[in-house]
């Protein structure tokens, strides 16, 4: 089954996308920022993640710096941006997002199905 790296500093939307992926049956590892995330790339580096879910809106590094420097070292691992974004400015980031490689964006809030048919999607 695949593996899925999940960065988001809301703890809560972080546990609900992990547990949704877990009850699907993946093996779901947890970062709450894109530091942590990229340490977490990195300690898998010989059995790199299968995808990423990757908020935008982070503080310390983001999501648009974390894919950034995960395409360095991964060129073709699939992202899928997330965002809450700030009212009117979300939809640009996401597009941005997706311009830098991420596969999809999903807008929070946003279903468990929506979630596990762009996981689907971006898994084939």
């Amino acid at each position: 089954m695949a593996v899925i790296l999940v960065i988001d500093d809301d703890e809560d939307v972080r546990d609900v996308i992990s547990m949704t992926l877990a009850r699907a049956g993946y093996e779901v590892e947890t970062a709450e920022d894109g530091d942590k995330g990229m340490m977490a790339v990195k300690g898998r580096l010989g059995t790199p993640f299968d995808l990423v879910v990757c908020d935008i809106f982070m503080p310390g590094k983001d999501g648009i710096e974390f894919l950034g420097s995960l395409r360095e070292l991964y060129p073709t691992l699939p992202v899928i941006a997330v965002t809450g974004g700030f009212t009117g400015v979300k939809k640009p980031y996401a597009d941005s997002m997706t311009a830098m490689g991420a596969v999809q964006s999903l807008l929070k809030p946003f279903t468990p199905a929506e979630l596990l048919t762009a996981v689907e999607s971006a898994l084939n």
